[in-house]
């Protein structure tokens, strides 16, 4: 083998960019080197002819021929281009071609190489646009973003592309014969000269050959860094030194960004977290580990689900991942468990970040701790509550007494409970403002006042209203202590039980019977106005979101809302009116403000009189029953589009029959079949779209109006394309919508000539075909290269072609009808399906389809699929 290592990036680039098959060779004619045109035109890649002589071995040479390399080849020095002559080589796949050759000598240091240059001149020319090898290097060379420059073994500049004009600010004329040092700041500018004038002498090379960060002078004076690589070539007599330049000013600029911005990353005190598309944790900072308990090696990878505490309603990830997948910004409270299973509170803020494209490429998110922040808000909202209730509830006297029991302050309340007035009893002493009875009870139970030094909890007291009525009351007190320990005061509230006290027993039955009701149970009071609530269960506070204080005392419209339907409204209150029941379902809103169907049925409750005293309400609700029923109504309607758009009948034709069938396992099912006739042609379709639901079904439709249009004929595609590039074409043009849906689709796609009988097919990961010919009992299977539809967005797919003989038979099918099981467990599979298929060739492949069903039915002795089952087959006449 040569001596000869590699050949540098740049010129390996630029080979690959050229039309025409390009090798290098040694000065034995062995390949160092071949381009990608090169391993198209011969078949082989650069692996299987590395070190094998080209000429020896491919050449198809005749009898009164010479070896074409067993010539001298002049020196470098005599011409550039010292051979051209026409041959014909072999390829791989033994086919010849005739092809016109160009050896050009080259030199590696001390070794000896060859360019052989090879146009194509046999049947087999590639393209008949292809363009000159120079013209190729010029093409190149002015459309690279990167600056070339070639100078002399003096440092002469020789040559220059538009980038190196644009990258230094001159003109091409005015660096043309110009040293090249003029580009360099000191003190390489004083260096340069020195430099080459030493590899001249010397050849100690120091930068030649290979590359490294440089300064380079533009033509303002400005410095700038930048990555200079050189290359030594020699043409004629003539040493040539190319050196490829990379402005490296804005990788600086966002070298020293990203370490600003990497410090104050880590720095944060806030947790920073980063994730791709797929939910994959890619960055943490210090600040998460320190939050989490988790190192960075156990989260990267993961899923940021590992923190979820399941505390968090899943409503709230939900509304989370559709706004962010929106590309809108997120923030929320979020409660997480750490790696120790301690539960903690953090104010998340998650925001897409967008690449160049402005497509969303990975999502950041912060959280900054507030558990303690939670915790004190709580308490304090807590409390908050409970003080507003004790001011604010109706019946409650909040009072202070001295030490010997004179009233010091009371709240208003006194006079809705008592009739009088604060000031009224101000300087009085409890006991003063008790019935006679009550007060010779507490006289005689309680010691004296000074005695008294612990808190008393819901007292019952027996009061006398200014108008005379009895009142009863619920007392709660408790001491005030001064520094000695000696009460200086009481501080307490009364609470009017007289209603309750009334009604207690009565209630207290109906509770009971009532309380356990999965249903909601009002009673209302039909003899004051707005029907006033009396009693409500809890399942009715569980549905409503309303407390038990809060439905008491009010009417049932509270829970009625901008869309309750009027007509149920009206109903409702013709019902009060007449005094007559009623069972409406309506739409009610919950104390959040969420609305729910509401099935209402209201019965009135008669006194002795006939009078209607009370009405009682039965409510339930019937959201998810209404919701379900909803959505059985729009899969029905889903599937009558999806079934409309299959085929209606088998289609006959001069030279084939094709049937084919499709029965959901569920109201709306994933699978796809279609088969068409135009010209000469059949194509046939079987796809499986993942998932049992209505996006799988907006999917298939999706699928099927886009092929349709890719396979119709227009003015700019005059002919169908190949199965192959039917699939690639359907991947792009569906893959955004499928990667959004998350779902995914496998598909065979066959075309048939009617004529010529023959089959092209191509595959996205479906089940393999299964052919049946007619001088044969065993089925074959039929398969192509090619991932299934979504995965990738660009994907390379396969066709393969077959002759079809009259008798031959064709099945399509999806994993449902091979995966279909038995009680037993077992899968039909695709032997027994095979036996099926071939058991009677003279059916049509309607009876065919037919009898195909009625075996899998037989075999899972049920009379509903689990999974979808579709099936067409193409018989051959």
């Amino acid at each position: 083998m040569s001596e000869f290592k590699s050949i540098d990036r740049f010129t390996r680039t630029l080979l690959d960019g050229f039309d025409d098959a390009v090798c290098m060779l040694d000065d034995a004619g062995r390949l160092i080197f071949m381009n990608r045109a090169a391993e198209r035109l011969f078949g082989y890649s650069e692996e299987e002819l590395r070190g094998r002589p080209v000429f020896s071995e491919l050449e198809v040479r005749a009898e009164s021929m010479p070896l074409r390399w067993g010539r001298k080849s002049p020196s470098i020095a005599q011409e550039r281009f010292f051979h051209a002559d026409e041959t014909r080589f072999r390829r791989k796949d033994g086919t010849v071609f005739a092809a016109r050759y160009r050896l050009t000598p080259l030199k590696e240091g001390d070794v000896r190489l060859h360019l052989l240059h090879l146009t194509c001149t046999g049947p087999h020319v590639i393209s008949d646009t292809a363009l000159d090898t120079e013209s190729n290097l010029k093409a190149i060379l002015d459309t690279i973003s990167d600056g070339v420059i070639v100078i002399d073994e003096v440092g002469i500049i020789q040559l220059l592309n538009p980038a190196a004009e644009r990258l230094f600010g001159y003109k091409r004329e005015e660096l043309i014969g110009e040293n090249v040092k003029r580009l360099m700041p000191s003190p390489y500018r004083e260096e340069h000269d020195g430099y080459l004038a030493n590899y001249r002498k010397t050849g100690i090379r120091k930068i030649i050959g290979t590359g490294r960060e440089v300064a380079g002078q533009r033509k303002d004076g400005s410095v700038f860094p930048m990555y200079l690589s050189i290359g030594e070539l020699r043409q004629a007599n003539r040493r040539l030194f190319v050196g490829i330049t990379h402005d490296l000013t804005r990788r600086k600029q966002n070298e020293e960004y990203l370490s600003i911005l990497s410090g104050a990353v880590e720095q944060s005190p806030n947790a920073i977290m980063i994730a791709d598309l797929e939910g994959r944790i890619t960055f943490v900072n210090r600040a998460f580990c320190r939050l989490t308990g988790y190192s960075i090696d156990e989260v990267i990878g993961q899923n940021p689900r590992l923190l979820q505490s399941g505390q968090t309603p899943p409503g709230i990830y939900r509304r989370l991942w559709e706004m962010i997948q929106a590309g809108n910004e997120w923030q929320g409270e979020i409660q997480d468990r750490k790696k120790s299973g301690e539960l903690y509170w953090a104010l998340e803020t998650i925001t897409p970040i967008c690449d160049g494209a402005g497509k969303i490429a990975r999502y950041l998110a912060t959280q900054r701790d507030i558990t303690e922040q939670k915790r004190n808000k709580e308490a304090l909202q807590e409390s908050e509550e409970r003080f507003r209730q004790v001011a604010e509830m109706v019946g409650e006297w909040l009072w202070e007494q001295d030490s010997e029991g004179r009233y010091v302050y009371s709240s208003g309340s006194v006079y809705a409970i008592l009739g009088l007035k604060p000031e009224e009893i101000i300087g009085k002493r409890y006991l003063d403002l008790l019935t006679p009875e009550d007060r010779q009870h507490w006289t005689g139970t309680l010691p004296p006042t000074k005695r008294v030094h612990e808190s008393f909890y819901k007292l019952i007291n027996h009061y006398r209203h200014r108008d005379g009525h009895e009142v009863f009351t619920e007392s709660t007190g408790a001491p005030i202590f001064d520094e000695q320990g000696r009460v200086i005061k009481w501080r307490g509230m009364d609470l009017d039980i007289t209603a309750r006290k009334r009604f207690e027993d009565t209630l207290r039955l109906r509770e009971r019977a009532i309380e356990a009701a999965s249903v909601g149970i009002v009673i209302a009071d039909a003899r004051q106005p707005h029907y006033p609530n009396i009693y409500v269960n809890p399942a009715l506070s569980r549905i409503t979101g309303y407390s038990q204080e809060d439905l008491l005392g009010r009417n049932l419209k509270i829970l009625q809302g901008p869309e309750t339907e009027e007509t149920a409204k009206e109903e409702i209150r013709e019902a009060l009116q007449q005094g007559t029941s009623c069972e409406v379902v309506l739409r009610n809103y919950r104390k959040d403000g969420t609305p729910f169907w509401n099935e209402l049925l209201l019965s009135p409750v008669r006194d002795n009189q006939g009078t209607v005293t009370h009405y009682i309400g039965i409510q339930t609700d019937v959201t998810e029953r209404r919701r379900a029923e909803e959505e059985r109504h729009e899969l029905e309607i889903a599937k009558h589009i999806q079934l409309s758009l299959l085929p209606k009948k088998p289609l006959n034709l001069p030279g084939a029959e094709i049937a084919g069938v499709c029965v959901p396992a569920t109201h709306v099912g994933g699978d796809y079949f279609d088969y068409f006739h135009y010209d000469d042609n059949a194509d046939i379709v079987i796809a499986d779209v993942s998932g049992h639901s209505v996006g799988a079904a907006l999917i298939m439709t999706e699928m099927r109006s886009t092929l349709k249009a890719e396979t119709r004929k227009t003015p700019d595609n005059p002919s169908p394309q190949s199965t192959a590039e039917v699939l690639r074409a359907l991947n792009q043009l569906l893959y955004e919508d499928l990667s959004a849906a998350e779902l995914f689709i496998t598909m065979f796609y066959v075309k048939y000539d009617l004529e010529k009988r023959v089959l092209r097919y191509a595959n996205a990961g479906h089940n393999r075909a299964l052919l049946l010919r007619q001088s044969d009992w065993i089925c074959s299977e039929l398969d192509a290269d090619g991932l299934i539809l979504g995965v990738k967005r660009d994907v390379i797919f396969e066709e393969k072609t077959l002759i079809l003989e009259p008798g031959d038979r064709l099945l399509l099918y999806t994993d449902g009808v091979i995966e279909a099981q038995n009680e037993q467990g077992e899968f039909f599979g695709i032997s027994r399906l095979c036996n099926v298929f071939s058991a009677d060739r003279s059916e049509s492949p309607e009876t065919t389809i037919g009898k195909l069903l009625d075996e899998l039915r037989a075999f899972c002795g049920k009379s509903e699929f689990e999974d979808d089952i579709t099936m067409v087959i193409l018989q051959v006449r």
